[in-house]
């Protein structure tokens, strides 16, 4: 298919997922998966679930189109063992107007996930760039504490089943320094407002394992160190954190040894903290070469090798297939429009069957 007629495509799916209640996006964290792939190939051999060791949950992000296509859901259900709502928990989704919650896409999501033995990861609490505009309004602290706490109970106690959650998203800004963003909303809480997140999630849930997701961390580098900073800090104050999640939405050329990704999920593993890959996606530079799919498997490949080497415990890629993809006009993922293996797929097989 053209490329320019794939970006529309992907591009229609978008709208579609975004006008059915998903959150914004605008930014690394907020692609949406969209819908479902537009045929369905038999598919034999081995699957991504079935060749992952114990202990080691193979996972994507879905959304609602889940349910539109059997297709879809059943690829879903044939390779993974752990999907991430890619837009319907968020607060947009969820708590649009103050007080009034919206579960249904969730819901969709949860009892479909449960119904098929699959686990759900909770995404996410707290995230700026998922606040709708009453959230802008708040000025004060304690307020804004309040209501914090309200709506992180709220969606804990509404599927006490999730027992994995992203808490909060994306806290640390992309700024030289690496300090917190200035522009969220939860600011306003004051410098604390992360720890105050966490214990108002495990008060929720105290069976629940509670996670910090960022991009741009996966290796080591300023921003990476500024979030071990963050999290080793907030582990001496007592705060309830029991992992992190990295996002790792990469290209084709990317070097994960170069990048040293195993020695910072390493460091973060010796802070007693869990490690995820959680949002993977490796793009392509151009169009869907031989060679550039090589490429892009050699990256999938070495990246879980990585996380396996540092005893990460779950890794999801951020949708499905390339079609349903945010990404879609650059063939990010290891399944492409029909939903059929690319390179990639073999090598992240081979990368769960390979010594950790």
């Amino acid at each position: 298919m053209p490329r320019t007629l794939r970006s529309l495509l992907a591009a229609l799916l978008l709208s579609t997922a975004l006008a059915g209640g998903g959150g914004p996006a605008s930014s690394p964290g907020a692609p949406n998966s969209g819908g479902p792939s537009r045929s369905a190939p038999t598919l034999n051999g081995p699957t991504l679930k079935g060749s992952a060791p114990p202990g080691l949950r193979v996972g994507a992000a879905v959304s609602a189109a889940l349910f539109e296509d059997p297709a879809y859901a059943a690829l879903v259900a044939r390779e993974f063992s752990s999907v991430t709502p890619e837009n319907a928990m968020k607060w947009q989704a969820t708590e649009a107007n103050e007080g009034t919650f919206v579960y249904g896409l969730a819901d969709a999501i949860v009892t479909w996930a449960t119904r098929h033995g699959i686990a759900v990861r909770g995404h996410t609490l707290i995230w700026h760039d998922s606040a709708p505009g009453w959230l802008y309004q708040i000025r004060d602290a304690a307020r804004m504490r309040q209501v914090m706490g309200a709506h992180i109970r709220a969606l804990m106690t509404h599927y006490p089943q999730v027992t994995t959650w992203d808490v909060v998203n994306e806290a640390v800004s992309d700024a030289p320094g690496h300090p917190l963003r200035a522009n969220s909303p939860f600011a306003v809480a004051g410098p604390d407002y992360i720890a105050h997140a966490f214990r108002e999630a495990h008060a929720a849930n105290p069976q629940a394992r509670l996670y910090y997701n960022d991009y741009s961390a996966d290796g080591i580098n300023g921003k990476s160190d500024a979030i071990y900073a963050l999290l080793r800090d907030l582990l001496a104050q007592g705060v309830p954190i029991h992992g992190v999640g990295f996002q790792a939405h990469l290209d084709e050329t990317y070097d994960v040894t170069a990048s040293r990704v195993t020695e910072n999920l390493r460091r973060f593993r010796a802070l007693g903290l869990d490690v995820h890959l959680t949002e993977v996606d490796v793009t392509l530079r151009g169009p869907p070469t031989p060679d550039a799919l090589k490429r892009q498997a050699r990256v999938y490949h070495d990246l879980l090798t990585a996380c396996r080497a540092a005893g990460c415990s779950n890794f999801t890629l951020w949708g499905v297939t390339d079609l349903s993809s945010w990404r879609a006009a650059a063939y990010p993922l290891p399944f492409d429009d029909d939903g059929r293996p690319k390179p990639a797929h073999a090598a992240l097989i081979a990368a769960l069957r390979g010594p950790p």
